[in-house]
């Protein structure tokens, strides 16, 4: 109350009254105290860490081995085993290229994977910057109010991620499509083994996030705004099993452990409706996928589109300093219907399958054939991203709710187009300087790393806001300065979480079920 009072009466003077409802100064007594579930999770992981680094120095020794008794243990039972944790044998594989003609015609994919990546952190850091204490508070009160590139992009910027959503499908039918012409089943036992396998890779290292924000994040040394990222630990403590059903978008949304993570909900969700939907249709006649896929892209535009309109959102969601700082925004109902839905990105997913029937029915022949043809591709490629990413520049899209509803319904359609006419159109050897840019090739090993990337980012921003003890001043070079920190300490991570976690449980399913079809031809004999 004497702090409240003190405050009021220091900034009368510019007509502001404020009242002090929580006193965040650091004391010697510490309000998270460790307790049982901390000591477990330290346990597990201390306990995995010690079998990961015995696999590495045994898999280490043997490779000083000749090359005929290494391969001997390594295509042994417990070789396999081993091999799976050790980081050398990860390391090997994560370093290694996949030069098949296939790989090669859509290297272009890991590069836009990458720069989506960027583009994923730089929002995220220019919200951590909007929720940390800033010494220039104008700077970012502008930023909002912003009619340029930066500006909007962090308020209408979760398009892009169709694109993952539209890459998971498309590699999906891909794969299925090439299933059945080689005649193998796609019964009930795939499409669980294919469930399973994707679980396993998208859980492990979501587990280690989710243990890590519930447990010792918050035993870090921390400064005044550390309480803020101290409630995800929380919300993680309480809500983590939705997190391993991949149901929080649906299930105590806004009490939402690890707030990021409602796209990897979402895309294993995408996940088992399309492996059902694909399944069914080739079985009914592939010639029937682009008609019934079309219908279904119509279906969730309008959607998408009513459920906007309805609600009366406008197109764009702003991040104020007062939502950001305690993470208040996830418990907006226009950040669930809007940014983290599932109809409002469905279209990104029925896109893929779309695409990726495309390319494998007609990949084989030219589909670009002509000048004319290449102009199209420009256009419908490069142009309609263009579109996207600037008309709310020189348009009031948010005249009324119809007009606002109508462009959140049809941005990620039309990204998830663009983008993918621009993936064939570089198939077949167009884009100049931009195929060039997308087959860079640092870009290839760095996409290797994407999901961990996204995954594991947003704890270190939390950290790093945690940690800062007075305002600093911002502008755009800062700006600059941040991003490009954040964006390495992101990699570095995410290769620890990649090499320590993804690809031994990765390899581990694919080798549990590699067994298991071995097996049963075995038993055929």
């Amino acid at each position: 109350m004497e702090v409240g009072a003190c405050l009021s009466e220091k900034y009368q003077y510019l007509g502001l009254k404020g009242e002090v409802t929580e006193i965040a100064c650091k004391t010697s007594i510490y309000t998270h105290q460790t307790d049982h579930v901390d000591y477990i999770v330290l346990g597990i992981l201390v306990t995995y860490m010690l079998w990961v680094t015995f696999a590495s120095l045994y898999d280490l020794c043997k490779r000083y081995d000749t090359p005929e008794n290494y391969k001997t243990f390594a295509t042994s039972s417990a070789g396999t085993m081993i091999t799976a944790f050790s980081v050398p044998s990860n390391w090997t594989k994560l370093k290694s290229e996949n030069k098949s003609p296939a790989a090669e015609k859509l290297k272009c994919v890991q590069g836009i994977r990458v720069y989506m990546t960027f583009l994923v952190i730089l929002v995220h850091t220019l919200l951590s910057v909007t929720g940390s204490p800033i010494a220039n508070t104008k700077f970012i009160e502008e930023a909002n109010d912003r009619k340029d590139l930066l500006g909007e992009f962090s308020k209408r910027g979760v398009y892009i991620l169709s694109f993952h959503f539209m890459m998971s499908t498309w590699m999906l039918i891909v794969s299925m499509l090439a299933r059945a012409d080689r005649k193998e089943p796609l019964t009930i036992d795939f499409i669980v083994k294919s469930i399973i396998k994707r679980y396993v890779r998208l859980i492990s290292v979501l587990l280690v996030i989710i243990g890590l924000f519930a447990t010792w994040f918050r035993q870090l040394p921390y400064g005044p705004l550390w309480i803020g990222p101290c409630e995800e630990a929380e919300r993680c403590r309480q809500n983590w099993w939705t997190n391993v059903l991949f149901i929080q978008t649906w299930v105590n949304r806004y009490y939402m452990c690890h707030i990021v993570s409602w796209y990897i909900g979402v895309e294993m969700q995408f996940y088992i409706i399309s492996l059902v939907l694909i399944t069914l249709l080739i079985k009914m006649g592939r010639s029937k996928i682009p008609y019934v896929i079309c219908v279904l892209l119509i279906l969730s535009i309008l959607g998408a589109f009513w459920d906007h309109y309805r609600h009366g959102y406008p197109s764009s969601l702003a991040a104020n300093p007062e939502d950001v700082y305690r993470l208040q925004f996830n418990k907006q109902p226009q950040w669930h219907d809007h940014f983290s839905s599932f109809i409002g990105n469905f279209s990104g997913s029925l896109l893929g399958i779309l695409f990726g029937y495309i390319l494998y029915m007609y990949g084989r022949q030219r589909i670009f054939t002509s000048s004319i043809h290449e102009y199209i591709w420009w256009v419908l490629s490069v142009g309609t991203l263009t579109v996207v990413a600037s008309l709310p520049f020189f348009v009031d899209v948010d005249r009324s709710p119809a007009t606002s509803a109508l462009w959140v319904a049809l941005t990620r359609p039309l990204f998830a187009f663009g983008i993918g006419i621009l993936i064939l159109g570089m198939s077949e050897g167009l884009g100049g300087v931009i195929k060039w840019a997308c087959e860079w090739s640092p870009t290839y090993y760095l996409a290797k790393l994407s999901y961990t990337v996204y995954i594991g980012h947003p704890i270190l921003q939390h950290i790093r806001i945690g940690l800062m003890r007075h305002p600093v001043h911002i502008d755009e070079v800062t700006m600059i300065i941040i991003l490009l920190a954040d964006i390495a300490a992101a990699f570095i991570f995410a290769l620890l979480l990649t090499l320590l976690f993804e690809m031994p449980f990765n390899e581990l399913a694919n080798m549990m079920f590699r067994t298991k079809r071995i097996s049963e031809s075995d038993k055929k004999k």
